[in-house]
């Protein structure tokens, strides 16, 4: 009984839970070299953008000339090696040839469209809330402007890769790129810095800014711009400490798909305050050369060389007596019947 029992012993193997007939490994690493949000920063002493790391990667094996999905899998298991941050698990797949596609899932700001068949698969952004057109007097819900004013994108990871082979396996193989790697999902968003000058900044309550000429989407499959749906970016800034008397600059980092070719030379940056004492301040820039500038393609900085000025609160009319004069009517009379 000893000896059969340590026969026993010796044989045991772990194994994942998974039927190994047709069953294979594979593993997405995600690119979090991000500019302005992981380095690269204008000024590293100014608040950083948040970012969390995406939680679960969908991936998808689709038909080649219809598009549809035929398998997927829902990517959880999370590690890290020198390579980066990966996410792993195991897909059923019959054997074949077929186009890949993979991104993650759990974004807040973006939304997933067409996540049926791979030529339709796009990332979309979300409209803003209609609370948020209180803090933004240049716009409104009834005025001419026919726009979509959304909140600037999530980092949107994806794949897309073609021409994966499937092989017959009758035992747990790697699902791997044509190359004979692991797959590597890339951002299809970028993060700008953005800061300009402000003078009277003390006067300032909160400020939002607004940029038009953004596409609104963008398609899964090659990774391309929808140039037909243009939207404007509403995103909030921050205010750095006083350098000079009563200026300072406002900044933030914001994300986009990227600008629309045909909005070249119309990219109106709007800048909205709200002061401390109450009232409005609006200001509009043209910067569509800024985009051009070397640090807005090198570094995706746009530094814009204006000072905005913010009126001086408005003086009081003075009181001849000084001091308030409340004053009460007189009490009237009700008279009304009470059933009970």
């Amino acid at each position: 009984m000893f000896l059969a029992l340590l026969v026993a012993v010796a044989s045991c193997e772990r194994r994942p839970l998974v039927d190994l007939y047709n069953t294979h490994y594979v593993r997405v690493y995600i690119d979090e070299n991000l500019k302005n949000v992981s380095h690269g920063f204008y000024n590293p002493e100014h608040q950083k953008p948040a970012y969390k790391s995406p939680s679960i990667i969908r991936i998808a094996l689709t038909d080649r000339k219809s598009g549809n999905v035929v398998h997927e899998r829902y990517l959880r298991n999370i590690g890290e090696d020198e390579r980066g941050k990966y996410y792993d698990g195991y897909i059923v797949a019959n054997p074949g040839c077929y186009n890949l596609v993979a991104y993650n899932f759990d974004t807040e700001s973006s939304v997933m469209t067409g996540t049926g068949n791979l030529f339709n698969m796009a990332s979309t952004s979300t409209e803003i809330a209609s609370h948020l057109y209180s803090r933004i007097p240049s716009r409104s819900k009834t005025n001419t402007y026919k726009e979509s004013i959304v909140y600037d994108p999530d980092h949107v990871f994806v794949v897309d890769c073609r021409d994966v082979v499937v092989p017959y396996a009758e035992e747990l193989d790697t699902l791997t790129s044509p190359t004979g790697d692991h797959f590597v999902g890339k951002s299809i968003t970028k993060s700008y810095y953005l800061q300009i000058r402000v003078k009277g900044i003390q006067y300032v309550s909160t400020s939002v800014a607004l940029l038009n000429g953004m596409a609104g989407s963008v398609n899964m499959y090659g990774k391309s711009i929808n140039e037909n749906e243009e939207v404007t970016i509403y995103f909030e800034t921050i205010k750095s400490h006083l350098s000079e008397g009563d200026e300072a600059i406002i900044y933030a980092t914001f994300n986009t798909f990227g600008r629309i070719d045909g909005k070249r030379q119309d990219l109106e940056m709007t800048f909205d305050f709200l002061t401390t004492y109450g009232s409005h301040h609006t200001e509009k820039l043209d910067i569509s050369e800024k985009f051009e500038e070397p640090d807005a393609i090198n570094n995706q900085w746009i530094i814009i060389d204006h000072t905005i000025v913010i009126p001086d609160p408005p003086t009081p009319e003075p009181n001849e007596n000084g001091g308030f004069r409340p004053e009460v009517e007189p009490w009237g009379d009700i008279n009304t019947d009470i059933i009970i």
